[in-house]
């Protein structure tokens, strides 16, 4: 009976021990900054993440290029104001995305991709 008590003892000390370092290091990652910081994510070769097709005024994004699952997209004019919102969570890591840019006027635009820990910005500027 002794060394059955003394296994189950041992056995829950490490897996406590196990669960409390777990959790520290989840909440020390939740400090970290909303935005991406460079090292955290690879985008690959920025003229194929983002590909502006002018003749149909559509914005390709390719998110396999993008390291991170992605939850929305939105899209924000030069004053600031949300002009486009879609959620992306249901969406294949292999997705390329077809953002249309038809109804938006020239000026300059920030899109956010954003995913559950940060956000991945590009500015954009559209002409006639």
């Amino acid at each position: 009976m002794q060394p059955k008590f003394y296994f189950l003892s041992v056995f829950f000390a490490v897996l406590t021990t196990g669960m409390i370092s777990a959790q520290s290091s989840v909440s020390l990652d939740s400090k970290k900054a909303s935005k991406f910081d460079p090292s955290q994510f690879s985008l690959g070769s920025d003229e194929w993440t983002f590909y502006l097709d002018k003749e149909n005024k559509v914005y390709y994004i390719d998110f396999e290029s993008i390291s991170v699952n992605l939850s929305d997209i939105k899209v924000y004019n030069q004053a600031g104001e949300l002009v486009k919102s879609d959620k992306l969570w249901d969406l294949p890591v292999n997705t390329i995305y077809e953002l249309s840019i038809e109804d938006l006027k020239p000026g300059n635009y920030k899109i956010e991709l954003r995913s559950y820990t940060g956000v991945i910005e590009k500015e954009i500027m559209l002409s006639e």
